[in-house]
């Protein structure tokens, strides 16, 4: 297991940033590389071609519309929560005995938090609802006016382990078939960010603090497929479903 970890340091120092429009080349070249290092963790080769989601697309006026109606209802709009159970994923090994007896195979946990384009949008929406503020589709940051779900994927916590190594970061995030490290099926995020400093300034505390985003297309996000939630400790990465009720949730 030990000889997959290189690759892993290496993933924060080059998954980062929005794109911007200045910076296309570079950046696609550090997403293949990230590609790259990603399908070595995974036993899959260096030669991986990844499946690649449609570009996105601008926020349309009915989930704008949708949006702000829904910031209006008595309850607050919050962030999807994405849990399930644990399924730790390894680099053709067996699970690290020690970390196998941490590991509750029937208990819910919390893998993070899901922004979709219509989330995003009421609580903006609820922001200006509640300092007594007009909203439209022009109050939306362009930041955040895309198609893109957003995944804010949080540290993983360890139970075998106290003090400030207890929290083991998130480097990335795919989305693959159920159990499936298929190279031609995996879909990488459009783009990845280290942290949410960003976004909770756009959103506010419902972002949490410490967490990585990973933003996929539409068509990545679908019922049956899988969020691979890799981390850079000894808890290589865990597979979180994506269940049909959590698409019908996530508007």
């Amino acid at each position: 297991m030990e000889g997959s970890t290189w690759a892993l340091h290496l993933l924060p120092c080059v998954c980062w940033g929005l794109p911007d429009r200045n910076r296309t080349e570079p950046l696609r070249t550090i997403m293949r590389l990230c590609g790259r290092l990603l399908a070595l963790f995974l036993g899959l080769g260096s030669a991986a071609v990844f499946a690649q989601a449609t570009p996105p697309m601008p926020l349309s006026p009915d989930v704008v519309a949708a949006a702000i109606a829904a910031a209006k209802a008595p309850a607050p709009p919050t962030a999807y929560v994405l849990k399930g159970v644990s399924k730790p994923v390894t680099r053709n090994a067996p699970l690290d005995p020690e970390v196998a007896k941490t590991l509750d195979p029937n208990k819910i946990l919390t893998f993070g938090a899901v922004y979709t384009p219509f989330i995003r949008a009421a609580l903006l929406a609820r922001q200006a609802t509640d300092a007594g503020r007009a909203f439209g589709p022009a109050d939306i940051s362009a930041a955040v006016q895309d198609s893109l779900t957003y995944v804010a994927a949080l540290p993983w916590e360890r139970s075998d382990v106290t003090g400030p190594d207890r929290l083991v970061d998130t480097v990335y995030v795919i989305v693959t078939p159920p159990g499936s490290t298929d190279r031609a099926q995996i879909v990488q995020p459009v783009w990845v960010k280290t942290d949410t400093s960003q976004l909770r300034k756009i959103l506010g505390p419902s972002v949490p603090e410490r967490a990585m985003l990973a933003a996929f297309a539409p068509d990545a996000i679908q019922a049956g497929r899988e969020f691979v939630i890799v981390y850079a400790g000894t808890v290589y990465a865990q597979r979180v479903e994506i269940r049909p009720e959590d698409i019908s949730a996530w508007r």
